[in-house]
Parts: C-alpha cells; sequence; structure tokens
C-alpha cells in the first residue's frame, strides 16, 4: 500500500473515532403533567403528587420538581420514565412542598419539571423543563380559642364550659374568641364565625364578622353568638358547631355537646 492511501486511512479512522453523533432530546409538548388543585394553610408543609406521562417514542430520566414558586420545594425525588409503547407511560412524582404568606399566591401558580433526554455532541444529555398552571389556594393559619357555652351575652369573660342542657325556648349563649396562628396580618371584616345546631330542628344558626385586624399572634375580641331553642324542638341530645371560615373556605372548627330537656 502505497503511503498517501495510507495516510488517507489514519486520518479517516481518527475522524471516525472522534465523532460522536447527538440524539435529539423529546419535546416538551411529548409530557404530559397533571397536578390536582392544592390548598393549604401559609408556611404549613404538603406532600403533593405531579402525574408525568410520556406520550414520546423516546424515554426520559431524572425527572423531578424543579420549581414551584412561591413555594419552596423542600424535598421531592427523581424518576425514570420509559418511551411510550400502546399508550403513554405514566409516573407519578411526588413532592413536599411549604406555603408562603397567604397574601402572596393568586389562584393559579406555575409547577415546572426537569427532564433529561437525548445527546449532544460531547455525549452529554439534553436538560428539558415542562412547565404547567395548578390551582392554589393558600388560606391564613387562623383558629378558635375559647370555645365554649356562657350564661349569656353578659358573661362573656366567664370561664366557659363545653356542654349545656336547656329548655325549649331558651337562648343559648357560645363565646370564642380568634386567634392569627400564622405570620400574615389578616385585615379586619374578613374571617366570619358562624354557630349552628347539628339537628336544624333544636336550633337557629348564628353567625358574625370578626371586625379588628389579626397580626401574628393576634387575638380577636372575646365574642358571643345566641341561638335561640325553638318552642317545639324535640328533648335529647345534638352537637353545636362553631365555624371559623374566610369566604366559603373552612380554616377551623370545634364541637360542643348540647341538650334539649323536657
Amino acid at each position: 500500500m502505497n503511503k498517501p492511501i495510507l495516510y488517507m486511512l489514519i486520518i479517516s479512522t481518527i475522524l471516525i473515532s472522534g465523532c460522536v453523533s447527538t440524539v435529539n432530546p423529546v419535546d416538551p409538548s411529548g409530557i404530559i403533567v397533571n397536578v390536582n388543585p392544592i390548598e393549604i394553610k401559609e408556611f404549613q408543609e404538603q406532600d403533593i403528587a405531579v402525574n408525568v406521562m410520556n406520550n414520546a417514542t423516546a424515554a426520559i430520566d431524572s425527572v423531578s420538581v424543579s420549581s414551584f414558586d412561591p413555594f419552596l420545594i423542600l424535598n421531592g425525588g427523581s424518576v425514570n420514565i420509559p418511551a411510550r409503547t400502546d399508550k403513554p407511560s405514566s409516573v407519578v412524582l411526588n413532592a413536599k412542598v411549604s406555603a408562603p404568606g397567604f397574601k402572596d399566591v393568586t389562584n393559579t401558580t406555575t409547577l415546572t419539571i426537569s427532564y433529561s433526554s437525548g445527546t449532544d455532541k460531547k455525549g452529554n444529555p439534553y436538560i428539558k423543563t415542562k412547565s404547567v398552571p395548578v390551582q392554589t389556594l393558600v388560606l391564613p393559619d387562623a383558629k378558635l380559642q375559647f370555645v365554649g357555652f356562657v350564661k349569656g351575652l353578659n358573661n362573656l369573660s366567664d370561664a366557659e364550659v363545653n356542654a349545656w342542657q336547656a329548655s325549649k325556648g331558651d337562648n343559648v349563649t357560645i363565646s370564642f374568641s380568634v386567634k392569627n396562628d400564622g405570620k400574615t396580618i389578616i385585615e379586619a371584616n374578613t374571617t366570619q364565625v358562624y354557630v349552628e345546631m347539628g339537628t336544624q330542628r333544636m336550633g337557629s344558626t348564628s353567625s358574625l364578622t370578626i371586625r379588628n385586624a389579626m397580626a401574628k399572634g393576634g387575638t380577636s375580641n372575646t365574642l358571643g353568638l345566641q341561638i335561640q331553642v325553638p318552642k317545639d324542638a324535640p328533648n335529647g341530645e345534638t352537637e353545636v358547631i362553631v365555624t371559623l371560615k374566610m369566604g366559603d373556605k373552612i380554616l377551623d372548627s370545634q364541637t360542643l355537646k348540647f341538650n334539649v330537656r323536657l
């Protein structure tokens, strides 16, 4: 073999051995992500489940939740998802998140997953992302406290009890206050307390609006609500349910025991 041909063979061998072909990554349009609506109190932790489906003909690896601002991702694993066969390959990806303040979140938050797929000219995998909107609701961390029966609206500062007995036609008084266990100010006139009988025929329903703002650790005044026992109420036992709400969302609830005597 003459030298020119030998040199060309050596050069060709070097070029071929040094070349790495690229593999195109799976496009985000081939990834389907679903997350159920999230409801959580501010600065509390919650596990979320992210359903990820791979509708592409190539596998995706190291799939993880990469961002969920303004939520904080505390921990979460990663999974590999094989390529679609006769139907998309589906995996549930779990992550734990911590909520921000309840005023820092809109009704929709963007969750982003990342995954590796394909390879570049150096053999390194491409890192791609897929973002989806998630319906989110963060509530204030407010709770009822000192809930119980007292003799009347002039006795709200008396020691409350959690069981009471009354006659038909009587007015029954429940005292309570509200505490902000969160970090964000709860504005005045944004929360309400409802008192209702577990058995509707044994008493009316009553409600009021909390009229003072509460910062971290703040409380409302000691308040009271009355419900009237109908004159034709059946005698016996039922519950009195005291519920703290913001709009139609329940923040806290406590149950008392009540008895209508003959």
